[in-house]
């Protein structure tokens, strides 16, 4: 009787060790992606940041220039956005022409 008991015992403890490992690695896992999102989130909250930072510079640059400067550099960035964004669009075209 008492190594049927023995027997008994030491198969629950196993099937216990297999529970507990299995929660165990699902655990980790869980882990492991709250860390990553724990991790993007505080880096785009530094980023958000760095970014603020340097808008604000550049207003309190422009701020500081005539006004007649101040036209000259927008007609200038917006000429040079127009150029940019054209040159994205046949990069985009040719991309669509390579993946066909």
């Amino acid at each position: 009787m008492k190594v049927m008991q023995v027997v008994e015992m030491k198969g629950r403890l196993e099937e216990k060790i297999r529970a507990l490992e299995k929660e165990k690695s699902v655990l980790m896992d869980e882990v492991k992606e709250l860390r990553e999102v724990v991790e993007l989130n505080e880096k785009a909250k530094v980023l958000e940041s760095e970014v603020s930072k340097l808008k604000a510079e550049v207003k309190a640059l422009r701020d500081r220039l005539p006004l007649e400067f101040v036209q000259e550099i927008g007609e200038f960035t917006s000429s040079f956005l127009d150029e940019s964004e054209a040159e994205d669009l046949g990069e985009k075209c040719s991309g669509c022409e390579e993946s066909e």
